[in-house]
């Protein structure tokens, strides 16, 4: 039976070279080294295979270059639309992306913050509906629409501006006689097309053409 082949080390790249290891450190941590010095062992690292592990090397600095995005779910639009924009984001800054879903289960954002803690992530990204959720000192969180205390970051929508602002159009709609629809706002959500069946359901709610 053949026998599986080893993952290739630093130390394999060293001695294919023929120089120390800390050289090779050097290298691959972008420590200035002779030109002559860098090529030999760039060529002998593709060689024979060799993969810097960005997480052993993460460890090693105390930083794993990862962060936990924790969402309720993803068959929402919206959350899927965030998971996709945080991947992206967390991308271009050289970071990977876990992601966790709660579910329905309250309880379940805890059991993903400890989740997050033992995979030692740089931070953690959240919308959760546990109003108990404990939060480590340790641990850098951000929330999402729900604030915990003054020391944890809360990036929230502005709902009620938002309220007003649809308010707003709404009426000015009605003043000019428009209906308003669900095209009116871009949009097909279930929020909007609430808003704009009651506002034909009831025009005399709002006020009178001028």
């Amino acid at each position: 039976m053949q026998q599986e082949r080893a993952t290739p080390t630093m130390k394999d790249v060293a001695r294919e070279v023929g120089v120390a290891l800390r050289t090779v450190s050097k290298v691959f941590n972008h420590i200035p080294v002779g030109e002559s010095y860098r090529l030999r062992v760039l060529e002998a690292a593709e060689r024979l295979g060799y993969q810097v592990s960005s997480y052993a090397r993460g460890m090693k600095a105390s930083r794993t270059h990862t962060a936990d995005l924790v969402l309720p779910g993803l068959v929402t639009p919206s959350f899927s639309q965030l998971a996709q924009k945080v991947c992206f984001a967390l991308a271009r800054r050289g970071y990977r992306m876990l992601l966790s879903v709660t579910g329905s289960d309250p309880t379940s954002g805890q059991a993903c913050i400890r989740m997050a803690q033992q995979n030692q992530v740089d931070g953690v990204i959240a919308i959760t509906c546990n109003p108990a959720l404990e939060v480590g000192a340790r641990v850098l969180f951000v929330s999402i629409d729900r604030y915990f205390s003054p020391l944890i970051p809360c990036v929230s929508s502005d709902n009620f501006g938002g309220g007003q602002l649809a308010a707003e159009r709404l009426i000015a709609l009605s003043r000019r006689g428009t209906s308003p629809s669900a095209s009116t706002f871009g949009s097909t959500s279930p929020a909007v097309c609430q808003i704009s069946t009651a506002s034909s359901a009831a025009p005399t709610a709002w006020p009178a053409r001028c």
